[in-house]
């Protein structure tokens, strides 16, 4: 049993979120005095921003896939994986240091899941700029553009730990990746 103990799968040591809104000063009564069509159109819009920071999932061990092994046995790991690792697509971490038990009834020594070796973490950046306009007393109209992952930044999946048993294809590589690209809305709300 304490070859299963290791940390959680859903284990995020570092995450940060910070929103800040900000009202633009250019419209009627601000920094940049405007008035009549030109603060119909450029004053009172309001910028949102979201971001969202955090460090990866740590990724499951390999298992060796044999076709008689013990149970879902992992493989041996003989040295730190992250450690030097380029963590690049093509090279997220070592893989020379995962090697198969010399046994097919030994379980392998590395953890379920992998403190040392993370997922890419989250650098998301959320942006919004709106402007409502007050039609009489109950009425108002609001006009939204928002766009998401502003930086257009990819955040790679996990790497894969396919098996040796599959002859280590794409060992180690990442495959795909786990957000969207920047994304834009526009859109509109009538209040009455």
């Amino acid at each position: 049993m304490n070859l299963e103990h290791s940390v959680s799968p859903q284990e995020v040591k570092f995450q940060f979120t910070v929103q800040a809104s900000y009202d633009l000063p250019v419209g009627k009564g601000r920094a940049l005095n405007l008035n009549g069509v030109a603060n119909a159109i450029a004053g009172g819009w309001t910028i949102n921003e979201v971001t969202y920071l955090s460090d990866g999932l740590p990724i499951n061990a390999p298992v060796v896939g044999a076709p008689f092994s013990y149970f879902n046995q992992r493989t041996d790991m003989t040295c730190n994986p992250s450690q030097g690792a380029p963590h690049t697509a093509t090279e997220w971490f070592l893989p020379n240091c995962f090697t198969t038990p010399v046994s097919p009834f030994v379980a392998g020594t590395a953890p379920t899941y992998l403190d040392n070796v993370r997922t890419m973490g989250a650098q998301e950046v959320d942006l919004s700029l709106f402007k409502s306009f007050t039609l009489g007393k109950e009425k108002a109209l609001r006009f939204e553009v928002s766009s998401y992952n502003v930086t257009n930044r990819a955040q790679f999946s996990a790497p894969n730990v396919s098996s040796p048993a599959s002859g280590y294809v794409n060992f180690g590589q990442i495959l795909s990746d786990s957000n969207s690209p920047r994304q834009f809305q526009f859109g509109s709300k009538f209040s009455f």
